[in-house]
């Protein structure tokens, strides 16, 4: 039996310049950091007892003869590539809900791979985990996701990923003294809204029409920039709440279906509670919102808030790791 623990993230800035529709002609900049919050996966080799030889637990439970039949497509694309000869028994747990912005999707995918690697007595590095992750998600299931997100879960720790050339992506893990992480953290506010979304159907309507968009994409870039070398100064760490802030409006230019009306309003009251800035996380949509405040005033922050479910979060370093072999 093998159990897998692997990091949800969270994306601060470059969002959507990690699709490599956009990245392979313009390149791309992200910065963002594995939480943690995990995505947990228990695979066994089934028994030869039973009629079937499947057997996958997620929100529902699937037993079957075959891959074929298997209904789930992440746990179907990854039998049929790892483990077309092994029978096996797959169950997922996770901190956090599904569709909602924090990179679930790729951590499943991530555990996934890991898991039947482990299995099979296979060493895997976490960057060839990534690659691997990446590939699953975008080319055998033609999901329309990014690149940042298997790579966060995968590697985990607070990074800056460049996307583009022949190497497709490099990670520059930003190393922060305990007293930057800590204020990082404590300024980070995780709230669920309780909407839940198709993060590959919200990212279809980002990827139309990508050449009017390049200066708001471009921007998003800047932004990223702006977020390192704030980060590697030890600069004022405010100015990466109004980052946040013109982030919201970019997103919302970049793509139509990234911002409700009732995320909207989300934004107006946070502000209002006492926000420096905010972001609708992952494609958008609904799922979850971070939030920026000031130093010492989460509690007071928290205490107006008048909306969703808050998450305390801390920075995860160690990435996709095998918690029982």
């Amino acid at each position: 039996m093998i159990i897998t623990k692997t990091p949800y993230r969270i994306s601060l800035f470059g969002g959507g310049t990690d699709h490599p529709a956009w990245y392979r002609e313009n390149g791309g900049e992200v910065i963002s950091f594995a939480v943690d919050k995990y995505c947990y996966l228990t695979t066994r080799i089934l028994p030869p007892f039973f009629d079937h030889k499947y057997r996958i637990a997620y929100s529902k439970v699937e037993m079957t003869k075959t891959i074929e039949e298997i209904q789930h497509p992440a746990v179907r694309g990854a039998l049929k590539k790892y483990a077309s000869d092994m029978s096996l028994e797959i169950h997922h747990d996770g901190d956090l809900p599904a569709r909602s912005g924090v990179g679930s999707s790729s951590a499943f995918a991530v555990g996934l791979i890991h898991s039947l690697h482990l299995l099979k007595n296979q060493r895997i590095s976490k960057k060839e985990l990534a690659h691997e992750a990446i590939e699953l998600e975008q080319v055998d299931l033609n999901e329309n996701v990014g690149s940042q997100d298997q790579i966060s879960c995968a590697l985990g720790g607070l990074n800056y990923i460049t996307f583009g050339g022949k190497s497709e992506w490099e990670v520059e893990p930003l190393h922060l003294t305990d007293s930057q992480r800590n204020q990082v953290e404590q300024r980070t506010v995780l709230v669920y809204t309780g909407v839940n979304r198709s993060s590959s159907d919200i990212q279809a309507n980002l990827l139309l029409n990508l050449n009017a968009k390049s200066k708001t994409m471009f921007r998003t870039i800047e932004l990223a920039q702006e977020c390192r070398k704030v980060l590697s100064e030890n600069a004022d760490l405010d100015l990466i709440g109004e980052m946040l802030a013109e982030s919201w409006s970019l997103k919302k230019a970049m793509n139509t279906s990234a911002i409700t009306p009732a995320l909207e309003e989300v934004w107006l009251k946070s502000k209002k509670a006492g926000a420096l800035g905010g972001k609708v996380l992952g494609a958008g949509g609904g799922g979850f919102c971070l939030f920026w405040v000031k130093e010492g005033q989460k509690e007071k922050f928290l205490s107006k808030l008048c909306f969703g479910t808050y998450v305390p979060v801390k920075i995860d370093f160690k990435g996709s790791t095998c918690v029982l072999r």
